[in-house]
């Protein structure tokens, strides 16, 4: 989601081709980024960071329990709760900010929906032929993701026949929320195994899409439910 609402806000600066003793007329420049769309990245950003960190919290919450430190546990969900609510509250000011910005309608209803982006990666497979001209696309892609630019940056990657994969995960609020305050009341009522495992119900309100690419063939995804646990620290897409 976050990929797809980002490459369609930050353009990079195109990239003038000089050859020696040849004319070569300047690329168009893109138009930058908007005050709207920025506005929108940047609240989708907030809104990640408290996804991100409340799923963090669940994966936490559920070691202090197995620990034998459910008062722990209590306090790490308490926090996420309060992300969650923070997070919430802030879907419908996000949806009108994309709204605005011109972001895709299907992100937008995601958005409305309390489903959003928490994670973004991505990954090159590196096996492949140095030459000049993979050289190019390579430090093509570079200025692209310095720029933001992803989807850019992953078509240059495909010129320089390197795969690349890009990872995308997203988090359902009220699902999160809902195992949250399950988890509570249990811990509350001294039921610790019972606390776990509204936690792990958590898992069906994660979804990870991934996405390969290559040269000599089509573009492939495919979405998976995270069984309970946090998704690793990486490159994101704020």
């Amino acid at each position: 989601m976050s990929a797809t609402i980002i490459s369609s806000f930050a353009v990079a600066p195109g990239f003038a081709q000089t050859q020696p003793n040849t004319a070569a007329a300047a690329p168009s420049q893109p138009s930058q980024p908007t005050p709207a769309q920025i506005a929108a990245i940047k609240k989708l950003n907030v809104i990640s960071d408290e996804g991100y960190s409340a799923v963090r919290g669940i994966a936490l919450a559920r070691l202090a329990i197995f620990q034998g430190q459910p008062d722990r546990a209590k306090t790490i969900l308490t926090t996420v709760k309060q992300n969650l609510d923070q997070a919430q509250a802030s879907t419908a000011d996000l949806a009108e900010k994309l709204k605005q910005a011109g972001g895709p309608q299907d992100e937008i209803a995601a958005i409305q929906s309390g489903q959003v982006p928490i994670d973004f990666a991505v990954g090159v497979d590196d096996d492949y032929t140095v030459t000049p001209e993979n050289a190019k696309h390579i430090a093509n892609a570079n200025q692209h993701l310095g720029s933001g630019n992803t989807q850019k940056a992953v078509e240059e990657l495909k010129l320089a026949n390197s795969n690349v994969f890009v990872t995308e995960t997203d988090a359902k609020l009220p699902v999160l929320e809902k195992a949250v305050d399950d988890a509570l009341a249990q811990l509350s009522g001294q039921k610790y195994y019972e606390a776990n495992l509204a936690l792990m119900k958590a898992g069906d309100g994660i979804t990870v899409r991934s996405l390969s690419q290559n040269q000599n063939s089509p573009n492939t995804s495919s979405t998976t439910t995270q069984p309970g646990a946090a998704p690793a620290p990486s490159g994101s897409a704020n």
